[in-house]
């Protein structure tokens, strides 16, 4: 009797085990809206320098420099900041 119980413990760990690895290989990583956009912001100025100097205020009202596509400012490489 002690033994069919180990074996049935056995057996249902096992099933778990597979199921669970069979569950997480079905599983796709999504990327954030952010980090889309940040690569995508990055591979923009791939080209030679699409990417201008924008100002960006934080919530203390400090002034950063980002390098974006849809900047005002000099040429620059995308996806680089300054303080």
């Amino acid at each position: 009797m002690k033994k069919n119980i180990l074996k049935a413990t056995l057996v249902a760990a096992f099933a778990l085990i597979v199921g669970f690895n069979v569950y997480n290989s079905q599983k796709s990583d999504v990327m954030s809206d952010l980090a889309l956009a940040n690569v995508e912001a990055l591979a923009d100025g791939e080209d030679g320098g699409s990417c201008r100097w924008s100002r960006v205020y934080d919530s203390e009202g400090c002034v950063y420099h980002v390098c974006v596509a849809n900047g005002s400012g000099d040429i620059c490489t995308c996806g680089a900041t300054k303080g």
